[in-house]
């Protein structure tokens, strides 16, 4: 009785952690379900897309020439430089500044004066007649005058020279620094001219600026050099100070000079340094926006126009990124600021959950329609960089020229290219498109540049399904060219642009396109050793018998290579009969079978006489040699850098399939036993190839090429009937034996490559005329034939 309850908590317990290792299995299942690497793959590239989707701020999406159909309001106050209204105020600003004279070469004019009245003094002084003085005169720019004679006459014989020394006082004390005779008055060589009142002279001369002294003089106190009037006026005023008989002497002297030469002189220099100045110092004039109005208006945009849209954007993004602090005085510039915050958020989320529903279903259709993208960690990682690359150069291009926004074009157009050389071009299309939408969602594009975009990956897919000439990619892109500019210039004209506007953003999307061929041109051997793809141009080019490793198996395994080009023959008439790639499926016969280049003796089609080297091996060892074939054709493949699509072929073109001839040989080995069966069966799975099976339809036919081609060799009389028995008895062996388990070729296609490859046969092994021998012959041939027969059950 004691026992009981320790039984039952025994039980309880192993129950509890049955439990337990039952819950904690399920959780590994469902962690380890989670954190498979399709799923860590998916959800990185979706952070990825999101994140180039969200790098940095939103740009601009007009250009110069665009029609605004509708008015522009204003997020938030902002100020903009007018160029016009700061060019007018400097204008204004140069035109108020005065200009700057100064004296003419140190007086020289006063000096000169002053000379010219001594010498008509002295003149008279040391003339003993009136002829002598009027002839003294000559130098004197003045006329004789006999009254202005006798009064210096008068001042020279006065004693101890007091005349010439009075006659000196007078010259001295004129005051010709008072009298400002200029040129050009406002008429200098400066640019505007000048609209104050005064100049401003400098006292000191030009070599003395450092310590120069300015005066400013009124206009009305300048004496114009070109008005007569003007200067005669001065010359009389100047005159006064002398006795009256000279005075019109001295009036002509002085009126002589300062029509020769002005006292100050126009200082450009100078004047220049003041207008810089006064430039520099005027401020740009803003024109001011508030919040909540219109300030472009419905009109084709011109560059002030878009200058203005820049501007604000420029603001509104300032205003966002400073924090403003919270007070009386700018609470309502808070609550904006928290607005604008709140919508920006909203529109990132809103965004974000774009991105990643389409970046889910891009994840999705490539597991649908490809699915070893996700489960072979290559070609993942290669889409994804090819995705992740392409948004990024397309985000990249619409930041740094926002102004271009056909520059997009490259990257979608060289995506869509790279996606049709490498995959089927149904599933390309889907792809490229839904990676377009990505691509608009992250550059906010509007419908119409989104139209252009589908149309250029469209068109651009849908013409690579096949590349066999490089002129095949510029044709491409030539067409893809005119599709993408005529789609541009009818959503211009839908727009009401103006035609310039149209035909410039249509060129400008063409020859986007034109560049993006280029470039796929020039990265074509890159994207197909990237992808592990041969493209058909790739193919051709391995399809050069010239090629080295074909040139090694035609001369060391001459059976081997006539085998190939047989059997690439009968794969390209039967995948053309199916829709495979025909090409590939020939390229690949070629090179099927050069693993048996280092034991070519040990195969039947290279063989010469009727030994065998097998007759003295052991069947396992035979099987070895066999076996190896494949193995040391993978080698051979990496060595000649065979593109990795055409060692599938070597690889898969047995399968798993059995050696059946030293499996039977391995068997009729084995001892028997007292009733005449052997002591063990031979497992078929010690003489199968080591695969893997065919994983496409071009390697499933080849696989039954293969075995077709060297059966009916072998048969002694092909006869039609007889190639209809054995090319349907193996495509039945294989199919029975699980061999196209791996692929998606369907049993309608293997009735078709069956009735393909019969008739290839029958027209290859047809029957021939037996035409008339002689009895010598006939005996010959029969010997021959004997021996043939012997040869053959002895193989």
């Amino acid at each position: 009785m004691l026992g009981w309850p320790s039984k039952r908590k025994g039980r309880r317990r192993k129950a509890r952690e049955k439990r337990v290792q039952s819950l904690g299995s399920g959780r590994a299942q469902i962690l380890q379900s989670v954190f498979c690497w399709p799923v860590l793959a998916s959800a990185v590239l979706v952070l990825g897309v999101v994140s180039i989707g969200l790098l940095g701020e939103s740009v601009l999406r007009y250009s110069v020439g665009q029609r605004v159909l509708h008015p522009i309001y204003a997020r938030v106050d902002f100020q903009i430089a007018d160029p016009a209204q700061t060019e007018a105020n400097r204008q204004a600003a140069r035109a108020s500044t005065p200009s700057y004279y100064t004296w003419n070469a140190k007086g020289v004019t006063f000096d000169r004066i002053r000379a010219d009245l001594r010498s008509f003094f002295e003149a008279a002084a040391g003339a003993d007649s009136f002829e002598a003085y009027a002839k003294a005169l000559e130098s004197v720019p003045c006329e004789p005058d006999e009254d202005a004679f006798q009064r210096l006459r008068v001042l020279a014989e006065l004693p101890d020279d007091q005349g010439r020394a009075k006659f000196g006082q007078w010259v001295d004390s004129l005051p010709l620094e008072s009298e400002y005779v200029v040129q050009g008055l406002l008429n200098e060589p400066r640019e505007p001219s000048s609209t104050t009142g005064f100049i401003i002279l400098e006292q000191q001369s030009a070599e003395e600026k450092s310590n120069a002294k300015t005066k400013q003089i009124p206009i009305t106190d300048l004496v114009r050099q070109e008005t007569t009037r003007a200067l005669q006026g001065s010359a009389s005023t100047l005159s006064k100070r002398f006795p009256f008989p000279v005075r019109a002497s001295v009036e002509a002297i002085l009126l002589a000079t300062l029509r020769d030469q002005p006292t100050i002189i126009f200082d450009s220099d100078q004047t220049r340094e003041e207008l810089k100045k006064a430039q520099e110092a005027t401020p740009k004039a803003m024109s001011a926006f508030e919040r909540g109005k219109p300030f472009v208006n419905p009109s084709l945009l011109g560059s002030e126009q878009l200058a203005l849209l820049k501007a604000h954007h420029q603001a509104y993004l300032d205003f966002l990124a400073v924090d403003i602090e919270v007070g009386p005085q700018n609470s309502v510039e808070k609550d904006i600021q928290q607005e604008l915050r709140r919508e920006r958020l909203f529109h990132q989320i809103g965004m974000a959950a774009l991105i990643v529903v389409f970046s889910v279903g891009l994840v999705i259709y490539a597991g649908q329609h490809q699915p070893r993208i996700l489960q072979v960690r290559g070609r993942t990682i290669a889409f994804g960089l090819l995705v992740l690359g392409t948004l990024f150069a397309v985000r990249g291009l619409n930041l740094s020229w926002p102004d271009i926004p056909e520059l997009i074009y490259v990257p979608c157009i060289l995506a869509g290219s790279v996606l049709a050389i490498v995959y089927p071009r149904r599933f390309a299309v889907g792809a490229v498109c839904i990676l377009s939408v990505l691509a608009g969602i992250a550059i906010r594009a509007e419908m119409t540049q989104l139209l252009v975009l589908f149309t250029g990956v469209t068109v651009a897919t849908f013409q690579l399904n096949e590349i066999r000439t490089r002129t095949k990619l510029i044709t491409s892109g030539a067409i893809t060219a005119i599709a993408v500019g005529i789609v541009s210039a009818a959503g211009g004209l839908l727009g009401a642009a103006p035609m310039e506007y149209v035909l410039s953003h249509a060129l400008t999307a063409g020859g986007c396109a034109m560049l993006a061929s280029f470039i796929v041109s020039g990265a074509l051997p890159f994207i197909e050793q990237s992808f592990g793809v041969a493209t058909s141009l790739a193919l051709l080019e391995w399809r050069d018998p010239t090629k080295p490793l074909l040139q090694l198996l035609a001369r060391e395994a001459p059976g081997t290579y006539n085998h190939s080009l047989v059997l690439g023959t009968l794969a390209e008439s039967a995948c053309e009969a199916i829709d495979a790639n025909a090409l590939l499926a020939q390229v690949g016969a070629l090179y099927h079978d050069v693993g048996k280049i280092p034991k070519a003796e040990y195969f039947v089609e290279n063989q010469i006489g009727t030994l065998s080297r097998h007759d003295n091996l052991a069947p396992t060892m035979s099987l070895l040699i066999i076996l190896g074939h494949v193995k040391d054709g993978v080698e051979m493949a990496k060595e000649y850098k065979l593109p990795r699509i055409l060692r599938q072929f070597i690889e898969e073109h047995h399968g798993t399939t059995v050696v059946r001839y030293f499996h039977h040989m391995a068997s009729e080995k084995q001892p028997q036993i007292a009733s005449g069966k052997h002591d063990r069966e031979v497992p078929e799975a010690e003489f199968r190839y080591g695969g893997p099976k065919p994983r496409t339809r071009e390697s499933a036919v080849i696989m039954l090429a293969d075995g077709v081609e060297g059966a009916v060799r072998a048969l002694p009389d092909p006869t039609v009937s007889r190639i209809e028995g054995i090319v349907h008895q193996i495509v039945a062996d294989r199919l029975s034996d699980g061999q196209f388990g791996d692929c998606d070729i369907t049993l309608r296609e293997l009735r078709i490559v069956e009735d393909s490859l019969v008739k290839s046969l029958c027209s290859i092994y047809h029957g021939r005329v037996a035409y008339p021998k002689s009895q010598k012959e006939s005996d010959d041939s029969s010997d021959a034939g004997a021996d043939g027969e012997r040869k053959r059950a002895s193989g």
